[in-house]
């Protein structure tokens, strides 16, 4: 029985982590929100942002023990996204009002 609730806590520890360091993190990208940055804000809250990207996909994603075709998967998903956003921006930024 003790060997069963040893495995649970060990499935569950590392996410439980990963979980609290992100709302760490989100608690210090809403207090950076209210600091007199100036164009500093933007630049502090993407970097928090894109850390908190690579903890999902490291340690709730498990992709540190994914296999080699789950990260490239993983790559390509991403590169997509940044394709999408790019093309909506380029979009947005040409028009004149």
């Amino acid at each position: 029985m003790t060997t069963q609730r040893q495995s649970t806590r060990a499935l569950w520890q590392g996410p439980a982590i990963a979980w609290l360091v992100l709302l760490v993190m989100f608690a210090g990208n809403l207090g950076s929100a209210y600091l007199a940055l100036g164009a500093g804000n933007v630049a502090v809250n993407l970097l928090i942002a894109a850390v908190m990207i690579v903890m999902l996909a490291t340690f709730l994603m498990d992709l540190r023990h994914a296999t080699t075709l789950t990260r490239i998967v993983a790559a390509a998903g991403l590169f997509w996204v940044v394709l999408m956003f790019a093309l909506t921006f380029s979009d947005y930024l040409s028009r004149h009002y």
